[in-house]
């Protein structure tokens, strides 16, 4: 039996107009290239408009980022759907493919840059950002937690945060490196990430080695 969703509000949908044309203006604009005007015109919504359902142009970053975040919070479950008879770290290297694809070809990417960039010089902005950020990686930690649980392996709080980082790095990272070097390959770059997930999660490095 299937169930069916949720019909969208009015309210919904309007919000959703919005940030379809913001998305785009911002992509080819900037943030602050972007004026309400212009945004009143992509979307074909007068300006008061615009403002009953958002208060200003941080409020539509806020929302872009919360539509990003769920992307992220949607991996665990997307990696339990397809693992079968696998642990959890085996499917994670095996979901390196379809991650890596979607920081390649991600649209926003461009997007996400100028926000981030923006975050460096608005604290409002760097806020939403941090809060996205604080979610996405505790969903993350959860994850690998439960993988670390079914191969009776610890990692200190202090490892497994290092850890997560550095795999939200190898991702980002590739969103950068597209943009500097458009020639990079997606096939190849695949089996190196996979050994170095691979190679992250199979035991905890001790903090000495650090030193």
């Amino acid at each position: 039996m299937t169930t069916s969703q949720p019909p969208i509000s009015r309210a919904d949908l309007r919000r959703n107009q919005v940030l379809t044309a913001a998305t785009e203006c911002f992509r080819a604009h900037g943030f602050h290239g972007t004026s309400m005007s212009q945004l009143s015109k992509a979307s074909g919504m007068s300006v008061g408009h615009i403002y009953h359902y958002f208060e200003n142009k941080e409020a539509i970053i806020e929302a872009i980022v919360e539509n990003d975040l769920l992307k992220i919070l949607q991996i665990p479950e997307r990696i339990e759907q397809s693992r079968g008879e696998r642990d959890i770290f085996d499917a994670l290297v095996a979901d390196v493919e379809q991650s890596a694809a979607d920081a390649f070809y991600d649209p926003d990417a461009a997007l996400l840059l100028e926000i981030v960039a923006e975050a460096a010089r608005n604290p409002r902005i760097a806020n939403i950002i941090r809060r996205a950020e604080a979610t996405a990686m505790e969903s993350i930690k959860n994850y690998i937690r439960k993988g670390l649980l079914q191969r009776e392996t610890a990692f200190s709080e202090q490892s497994l945060d290092t850890a997560c980082n550095l795999l939200a790095a190898l991702f980002e990272g590739l969103t950068i490196r597209l943009i500097r070097n458009p020639d990079l390959s997606l096939q190849h770059s695949i089996p190196m990430m996979r050994r170095i997930i691979r190679y992250m999660l199979e035991q905890e490095i001790p903090e000495t080695a650090s030193r």
